[in-house]
């Protein structure tokens, strides 16, 4: 991915945070033929800086992912940017964040490991509903389901806010987000700002 400097966040604490907050990724793996990409939720390990996750253990997609080198892509708020939105003169762009984690990905059909990441990701997301997790479910489920551990080799993170607009104009492309009802943009964009 390219990252122009002014859009290009190094703070691992951000990147992390933001993996955290938008857990549902793309899994790219290029294969000699064409790529193979998967949509699942990845759940962040930083003691093992690692990304943990699970695939139907018949998804065919196992044998290409499998002691492989992969990318897996996470979006934040996205849209559209007007120019009339603009106290000067611009063209139209598109605002996103996203982060691109490289590493070597791994299956492990161990049942201790597949039952520890199913009950991780649905103890988070159960949280995040104000639910607790009651793992109330057929231990037999867990042989149909395949870990992934992507060990983490390198990542990009991308905030394109306008950053490269002044601060009046990035104020009226807030506001016009805010209006529209784009409201997880807006926010995005007035935690980057300039003063």
């Amino acid at each position: 991915m390219h990252v122009p400097p002014d859009y290009a966040i190094k703070d691992k604490a951000v990147i992390t945070a933001f993996i955290q907050q938008n857990p549902f990724a793309q899994l790219v793996c290029a294969t000699e033929t064409f790529p193979v990409i998967n949509h699942i939720p990845l759940l962040y390990d930083a003691e093992c800086n690692c990304l943990w996750g699970h695939l139907a253990k018949n998804n065919p997609d196992l044998k290409h992912l499998n002691d492989s080198q992969v990318t897996a892509v996470f979006s934040g708020p996205h849209g559209y940017i007007s120019p009339d939105w603009y106290e000067n003169p611009g063209v139209p762009t598109w605002n996103y964040q996203t982060v691109h984690v490289m590493g070597n990905c791994r299956a492990d059909d161990s049942v201790t490991t597949v039952k520890r990441i199913v009950d991780q990701l649905s103890e988070a997301h159960q949280a995040s509903l104000g639910y607790n997790w009651n793992d109330d479910y057929k231990s037999s489920m867990l042989s149909a389901i395949v870990a992934l551990k992507i060990d983490i080799e390198s990542l990009q993170c991308q905030f394109k806010l306008n950053q490269d607009r002044s601060a009046k104009d990035q104020q009226k492309v807030i506001k016009s987000l805010q209006e529209n009802g784009q409201h997880e943009l807006a926010e995005a964009m007035e935690q980057t700002q300039k003063p």
